[in-house]
C-alpha cells in the first residue's frame, strides 16, 4: 500500500494553469517590440472569445480603465478602443488606444492602430492561436512607438520585468474566462468577426 501511494506521488501532474513560456522586450529608435509565447489550460474558442471581448477586458486586469467596440470602419472592419493606465518603477501612464481589429477565424487576431485619438505614433499587434491536444498556444507580438515621452531608464529589462510580473496574473484570469466560456461561432460572428458561420 504505502508503495503504491508512494508511486502516485512521484508520478508527473498534467499542466493545468496557464503558463507564460517566454517573453521578450526590445527597444530601439523609440520603438518597442514585445514578444511573447503563452499555453493555456483552455480551448482556442474560449481563449479566442477572451481575447476579442473588449467590452469586458476589465476582468483580465485591473489597469483596463474603459474598452469596447465602436463604430465599425466603413468596409464593415471592427474597430475597438481601449484605455490603461500603467506603472513602471516611479513613471505613470493613461494611454488609449483606437485601432482596427481583424481576424482570420479562431487562428490569429491582428489589429492595427488609428492614430487619430490614440496616444501613439503606430501600434500594430498580432496574436497567432494553435490548439495544442486540448490547450491553447498563443504567441502574441506587438510594435508600437508611444506618442508621449517616456523616461529612459525604462528599457527592455525593466517593461520585461514588468510585464512578466503583471502578466502572470492577467494569463491565468484568461484562461478561467476562457474554461467558462460558452461562446459560440454566431457569437462571433455578431462582433462582426470574420470566418464565422452561424451555429
Amino acid at each position: 500500500m504505502r508503495a503504491w501511494v508512494a508511486a502516485v506521488l512521484m508520478m508527473p501532474l498534467p499542466v493545468t494553469a496557464a503558463e507564460l513560456l517566454s517573453i521578450d522586450v526590445e527597444h530601439e529608435d523609440g520603438v518597442y517590440t514585445m514578444t511573447s509565447e503563452t499555453r493555456f489550460d483552455a480551448p482556442i474558442i474560449g481563449v479566442f472569445d477572451v481575447l476579442t471581448d473588449y467590452e469586458q477586458f476589465d476582468r483580465i486586469s485591473s489597469i483596463y480603465r474603459d474598452s469596447g467596440y465602436v463604430d465599425a470602419a466603413e468596409d464593415g472592419t471592427p474597430r475597438v478602443f481601449t484605455e490603461v493606465r500603467g506603472c513602471v518603477m516611479f513613471f505613470c501612464q493613461t494611454m488609449r488606444r483606437t485601432e482596427r481589429l481583424e481576424n482570420d477565424g479562431l487562428v490569429s487576431i491582428r489589429t492595427v492602430l488609428e492614430p487619430e485619438g490614440s496616444d501613439f505614433v503606430f501600434s500594430e499587434a498580432a496574436w497567432s492561436l494553435r490548439e495544442d491536444n486540448e490547450a491553447t498556444i498563443v504567441i502574441y507580438t506587438i510594435r508600437m512607438q508611444p506618442a508621449f515621452w517616456v523616461p529612459p531608464v525604462i528599457g527592455p529589462y525593466m517593461m520585461k520585468r514588468k510585464l512578466a510580473k503583471g502578466g502572470a496574473d492577467a494569463i491565468e484570469r484568461i484562461e478561467a474566462l476562457a474554461r467558462q466560456s460558452t461562446t459560440r461561432p454566431a457569437d462571433l460572428k455578431a462582433r462582426g468577426l470574420a470566418g464565422f458561420e452561424d451555429g
